[in-house]
């Protein structure tokens, strides 16, 4: 016995098990219990982005998610994948992450996590809402002013009515109507106005198509457009050398969410 004894102390492999050395006598089923005690009723949490969080296109954003252990700990997890069920080909690894390249969409984002234990859990935020700045549904006003000059006498009269614009989820482009009733000369000129703009970065240009009832023609419009959701622009026209055309247009975002529009 005595033998067997400075054989087993001169012996330098040892049985490692869940992390830690075993010796004669361990009770390596108790550390197995007491690793998966660590983790029973643990629950995931994901802390950003929020259900109905807006995510810039041009930016990137923070994807954070925590495991929490029964008794409200924080548990270092780091092995938390991310996905998206618009986005199939967007994916995440990390307990936080910083990603700019989640598709446009409005998405449900799902966080999971594979214990230790063998327990697989997920946690799911909807409505997470990716695009442009600058994308939503605008509605303001458009006020035009006609300029006549009538057998030698000049003749001034305006209108105003609603405007609606849409600008796109990539914020690249606005369109949109607007329309007023014009009193000219004794008649009443249901005037209708077609936009159609490009953006770069606020700085709109395009074309405003105007129906006159008897006389269509296009016009050049520039305007502004900023993050915060103001919108606003100008023209001017010449119709058929008798009547000058001056416009404005301002709008404001009411929603970014542009399903409403589909």
């Amino acid at each position: 016995m005595f033998l067997l004894a400075i054989l087993a102390a001169c012996n330098d492999n040892t049985l490692v098990v869940d992390g830690a050395e075993a010796g004669v006598g361990t009770d390596s089923a108790g550390t197995d219990e007491a690793l998966d005690a660590t983790w029973d009723n643990a629950r995931l949490v994901i802390e950003a982005p929020l259900s109905g969080a807006f995510l810039p296109m041009e930016e990137e954003s923070a994807f954070t998610a925590v495991v929490m252990g029964s008794d409200g700990t924080v548990l270092d997890f780091p092995g938390i994948t991310w996905s998206s069920d618009v986005d199939i080909d967007w994916a995440l690894t990390g307990a936080a992450a910083i990603d700019g390249q989640l598709g446009v969409g409005i998405h449900a984002i799902t966080a999971e996590a594979l214990l230790p234990n063998g327990d697989r859990l997920a946690y799911t935020v909807g409505g997470v809402l990716k695009q442009s700045v600058y994308a939503g549904v605008y509605v303001g006003a458009l006020s035009v002013t006609a300029d006549v000059d009538y057998g030698g006498t000049p003749i001034s009269v305006g209108c105003s009515g609603a405007l609606t614009m849409i600008v796109d989820a990539m914020g690249e482009t606005a369109t949109g109507d607007a329309g007023c009733l014009l009193s000219l000369l004794g008649y009443d000129i249901d005037t209708v106005y077609d936009f159609a703009l490009d953006n770069d970065a606020g700085a709109l240009s395009g074309e405003a198509a105007i129906d006159l009832s008897f006389y269509s023609l296009p016009v050049a419009t520039e305007g502004t457009l900023t993050e915060a959701g103001e919108l606003e622009g100008t023209f001017g026209a010449d119709v058929a050398g008798y009547v000058t055309l001056d416009a404005n247009y301002t709008a404001t975002r009411i929603t970014r969410d542009l399903s409403t529009v589909e």
